[in-house]
């Protein structure tokens, strides 16, 4: 019971959250600026104040504090993520884009078990510990991402999704990343690169099917994600080798 309350402390107090938030290094905190800076940007140039385009918002600026985190192994990042992945769920859902859908649900879910396992592979600095992911089960990672992508796939046609074959992407990729991730394998950021690169080109093409500038957001969330995710690769394989 005391490694739980202590797992929930590290996440949820306030005073742990501004601990990781200040202890991240110059360069991630730049990145985070950025990344701040373009979803505000985006956010005050358009015309649209409806209560999905402040969703919208609100998700692009928890999203890129939870990666700034991530970044680093911080045990805080949970919090971001679970106000995230909750926000976009609903964004997806109105955008029709079930493997989003599907895709936020799940990861909604694993922010609890990340919870638990980051607390317990800690090191010294306060960051998670990195992996490396072995042959044999990146082979089945692979078999289970094609598997997963061939289920969603159907699922999506069945529902009359939108773009459903790079749609149906997302979910098996967010899985495959998300899963990684609370393991601490370093190779979630081949995952989360790949869903970037997909979801850069889902929501250009949504902008021409979509009515309301939260498109337009969301595509540019997308891309700060897609940089922050290669920032993210080269900052855990660069500690690894340390």
């Amino acid at each position: 019971m005391n490694q739980i309350n202590e797992s929930l402390r590290l996440t949820f107090s306030p005073k742990a959250i501004w601990r990781d938030m200040v202890s991240l290094k110059q360069a991630t905190k730049g990145l985070l600026a950025l990344m701040i800076g373009a979803q505000v940007l985006t956010f005050s140039l358009s015309a649209d104040r409806s209560g999905l385009a402040w969703l919208t918002l609100w998700t692009g600026l928890a999203a890129v504090i939870n990666l700034a985190l991530v970044d680093q192994g911080k045990q805080s990042n949970f919090f971001w993520g679970l106000l995230c992945t909750a926000a976009w769920l609903i964004v997806a859902f109105h955008s029709r884009t079930f493997g989003d859908v599907f895709a936020q649900g799940f990861a909604f879910v694993m922010q609890f078990f990340g919870i638990r396992l980051w607390a317990r592979a800690r090191d010294g600095q306060g960051e998670l510990k990195a992996k490396a992911l072995s042959k044999p089960l990146a082979l089945t990672v692979f078999i289970l991402t094609i598997a997963t992508y061939l289920v969603v796939l159907s699922i999506s046609k069945h529902l009359h999704g939108l773009q459903i074959y790079l749609d149906s992407a997302v979910l098996p990729l967010n899985i495959v990343g998300q899963v990684l991730m609370t393991y601490g394998y370093r190779s979630q950021w081949l995952a989360w690169i790949l869903v970037d690169v997909v979801q850069v080109t889902v929501w250009a093409r949504n902008i021409s099917v979509l009515d309301g500038s939260y498109a337009v957001s969301m595509l540019v969330l997308q891309i700060v994600m897609l940089v922050n995710a290669l920032y993210g690769a080269w900052y855990w394989y660069q500690k690894s080798k340390n």
